[in-house]
């Protein structure tokens, strides 16, 4: 079954148990844009026929995930722009295969505060769904408070707005550990350049036979 672009019901409903959105350029020389969402219970795919010209409209497929199995249309272009790691995370959801990328937003999320940032790097890395995961804005705020210990400034919230709280957090930590090296440094000589102090000797006297 497929829906109708103007059932505003199904895009309000599709907004509220998001998943996943990514959004890719098809393969070269084809320069189309497709935008991709996966909520719990339908599917929703943008696409952006660019490549013979910007008159071409943009289509909206809407389908509920237990037809996306009948839709081999639907299945053929998110394996050819998406990857096989997103067709498998749908085929997943659709026989009902509960993983750990499946969780809601939110949860995954408080999961993820318990982890560093080496921990959250590491796991962006083992599939394009956890990379776009692990990257959330809202992952790298939390990780900011947690490694830093405190609420961020006005101005590392304007900063954030900019570049994102990853690339914020990347700076700090650079200044914290330049500050460290730089402080050791001046330890160090310090304690080279302390002048000596003289050393005494006292002669114990010992006592007449």
């Amino acid at each position: 079954m497929t829906f109708s672009c103007q059932n505003m019901t199904n895009v309000r409903n599709l907004k509220k148990s998001t998943l996943l959105q990514l959004y890719a350029r098809a393969i070269a020389p084809c320069r189309d844009y497709y935008g991709l969402t996966i909520g719990e219970q339908c599917i929703c795919l943008n696409i952006w026929k660019v490549t013979h010209g910007p008159h071409v409209f943009p289509k909206q497929i809407f389908l509920e995930v237990e037809d996306f199995i009948d839709d081999r249309f639907l299945q053929e272009e998110i394996k050819n722009v998406f990857g096989d790691n997103v067709y498998q995370y749908i085929v997943d959801l659709v026989h009902h295969r509960t993983k750990l990328h499946h969780l809601p937003p939110k949860v995954f999320l408080n999961i993820l505060k318990y982890l560093n940032t080496n921990d959250v790097l590491r796991m962006s890395l083992t599939s394009k769904i956890f990379l776009e995961l692990c990257n959330s804005d809202l992952v790298w705020q939390l990780l900011f408070t947690k490694v830093l210990q405190r609420s961020p400034s006005k101005e590392e919230k304007r900063l954030a707005m900019d570049c994102g709280w990853k690339e914020v957090l990347k700076k700090r930590m650079t200044y914290i550990r330049k500050v460290f090296v730089e402080n050791r440094a001046k330890k160090t000589v310090a304690v080279v350049q302390r002048p000596k102090q003289p050393v005494t000797i006292k002669k114990k006297c010992g006592k007449a036979k």
